[in-house]
C-alpha cells in the first residue's frame, strides 16, 4: 500500500512552515511594539509547564493617572514613558524580584503590567510575604526612578500603584482561567489604591481652591496690522510641583471632581487680581465654561467687587466660551449672553473649529471675538483646505462685523501665511510666551525676526 506521503515529496516540510507561520503571526499578534513586551497570553504554556504544582505570585503595575498624561503631553511621550518603565522593569530582576520573573502586558497597546513570579526569593515556594515585600520594592524603586528618569514627564507626579495575588495550582480547574482570576484579584487592590490616590488629589484640590492657590499667566494677542498688542488672554496654572501644575491635568481633575465651576470663579476672579495696573485700553479675554456664563447674575456676582478693585470696566473684558462643555439650551444662554454685553461685556467664541465650538454656536451665539484653535493654525502654510477654512471663517465674521484670532502661532511661516489670508489678529509663542507679567513681543506683529 503506497503510504500516504512519500519520503522527500516536500509534504512535512510545507505543514512544519505552516505552523511556524501561524505561530508567528499568533506571536506578533500579542506583540507590544511600544514596551518591546508581549502580552501575558503568550507565556500561558509557558508558565503552566515551569509551574507545575507550584505556586504562581501574580504583580499587577498600573499608573492612575496614565489617561491624564497621555491627556497633557501626547501618545508621544506616553508611549516614551511605558518604554522606560519596561525597560526597568527588567533590570529589577535579580534585585526586587527573582532572575526568572516574566514581565509581560495585559494586552498589547495597554499601560497595565503583569509580572510573574514562579519562585521565592531563595528559589522556593512563592509566598504572600514574597509577594508583599516584591511590591513594596517595586513600588519604592519605580517611584525614585520616576522622580528623575529622562523619560518620566514631571510634573505632574506620576502615581504608582501595585497589587498582588498568590495562584496555588488546582488539577480541576483550569490554569488559564486560574491565571486570569489571579490578574483581576492584583488589579482590584490596584484599583482600590487608585480610589485612595482619586479621593486624596480630591482633597488636594479642594483646599488648593479654598486658599486661592493658582497663579495667572497672561500671553498677549496681538493686531498683526498694527504690530502691537490688543489685549492678553489670562490662563490659570496650578501650584508649582502639585499634580495641578499642568492646566490641562487641573481642568480635567476638576470635571471629574464636579468642581468645574467653583474653578471657573476663581480663575476669572485671580486673573483680574494679578491684572492691577492693567492697561484699561488694552482687552482682557477670560475663559468661562457655557454654564457659568449662562447662569443669570452670576458674572455680574463674581466680578463686579473684583473689578471695582483693580478700577476696570465690563467693557475691558473679553468672555471666552470655552470648549470644555457644551451649551445645552441655546436660546436661554443666548438671552444671559445678551444682558452680559448690555452690560458692557464682549464676548469670543474659542477653539474654534474643534470641540463643542461647532458650526451651530457660531451660528446661534453673537459674539464679538471667534479665536481659531491651534489645530487650523498649525502648518496651515502646506495646507490648501486649512487655508480654505480659514478664508471661509473670515468671510461669516465679516458679515457679523467679528473680529478673528489666530490662537497657537509658532512659526515665520504659519504668520506669513495667515497674513495672506487676510487675518489681522493673531496669538501664540511666535509672538511671545505666557507669562506672570504682561509680556511684551519677543518680535514685532508684522512678522520681523
Amino acid at each position: 500500500m503506497k503510504p500516504a506521503v512519500e519520503p522527500g515529496d516536500g509534504q512535512p516540510g510545507e505543514e512544519a512552515r505552516r505552523l511556524r507561520t501561524g505561530f508567528l503571526r499568533l506571536k506578533s499578534a500579542v506583540f507590544d511594539p511600544v514596551t518591546g513586551l508581549y502580552s501575558y497570553n503568550l507565556h500561558l504554556d509557558q508558565l503552566e509547564m515551569q509551574c507545575a504544582g507550584r505556586r504562581l505570585g501574580v504583580i499587577a503595575l498600573e499608573f492612575p493617572a496614565f489617561a491624564a498624561l497621555e491627556q497633557t503631553h501626547g501618545w508621544e511621550v506616553s508611549d516614551r514613558f511605558l518604554a522606560g518603565v519596561a525597560e526597568y522593569l527588567k533590570t529589577l530582576r535579580g534585585r526586587v524580584y527573582p532572575e526568572s520573573t516574566l514581565v509581560s502586558l495585559e494586552g498589547i497597546y495597554g499601560n497595565a503590567f503583569t509580572l510573574f513570579l514562579k519562585e521565592g526569593p531563595r528559589g522556593g515556594e512563592v509566598s504572600v510575604a514574597d509577594l508583599s515585600d516584591a511590591c513594596g520594592g517595586l513600588a519604592a524603586h519605580l517611584e525614585a526612578r520616576l522622580a528623575e528618569a529622562p523619560w518620566a514627564p514631571t510634573p505632574p507626579a506620576i502615581d504608582v500603584s501595585v497589587g498582588f495575588a498568590l495562584v496555588c495550582r488546582n488539577p480541576a480547574a483550569r490554569f488559564e482561567r486560574m491565571v486570569r482570576q489571579g490578574i483581576n484579584e492584583a488589579r482590584g487592590m490596584t484599583l482600590r489604591e487608585s480610589d485612595r490616590v482619586q479621593r486624596q488629589r480630591a482633597v488636594e484640590l479642594r483646599a488648593i481652591l479654598q486658599e486661592g492657590r493658582l497663579t495667572t499667566h497672561y500671553q498677549p494677542i496681538v493686531d498683526m496690522d498694527r504690530g502691537s498688542i490688543m489685549g492678553y488672554e489670562a490662563l490659570t496654572r496650578g501650584p508649582e510641583n502639585t499634580a495641578f501644575e499642568v492646566p490641562k491635568a487641573l481642568f480635567t481633575f476638576s470635571e471629574q471632581s464636579r468642581l468645574s465651576g467653583e474653578l471657573d470663579v476663581l480663575c476669572r476672579q485671580k486673573a483680574l487680581l494679578n491684572a492691577r495696573g492693567f492697561d484699561p485700553e488694552k482687552k482682557l479675554f477670560l475663559n468661562s465654561l457655557p454654564e457659568t456664563l449662562g447662569t443669570p447674575g452670576l458674572i455680574e456676582q463674581n466680578l463686579k467687587a473684583v473689578l471695582e478693585e483693580v478700577a476696570l470696566q465690563p467693557h475691558n473684558l473679553v468672555l471666552e466660551i470655552t470648549e470644555r462643555s457644551a451649551i445645552e439650551d441655546f436660546e436661554a444662554f443666548g438671552r444671559e449672553l445678551e444682558h452680559l454685553r448690555r452690560l458692557g461685556f464682549l464676548v469670543a467664541i474659542d477653539d474654534v473649529g474643534t470641540g463643542y465650538s461647532s458650526l451651530q454656536t457660531i451660528s446661534e451665539v453673537p459674539a464679538d471675538f471667534l479665536k481659531i484653535d491651534i489645530s487650523l493654525i498649525q502648518n496651515i502654510h502646506q495646507s490648501l483646505i486649512k487655508q480654505d477654512l480659514v478664508h471661509s471663517l473670515l468671510q461669516v465674521a465679516s458679515r457679523t462685523r467679528t473680529r478673528v484670532i489666530a490662537e497657537g502661532i509658532e512659526t515665520a511661516e504659519e504668520y506669513r501665511a495667515l497674513r495672506a489670508c487676510g487675518v489681522r489678529y493673531g496669538q501664540g509663542f511666535y509672538f511671545a510666551r505666557p507669562a506672570p507679567a504682561f509680556p511684551l513681543l519677543a518680535r514685532g506683529g508684522t512678522g520681523s525676526a
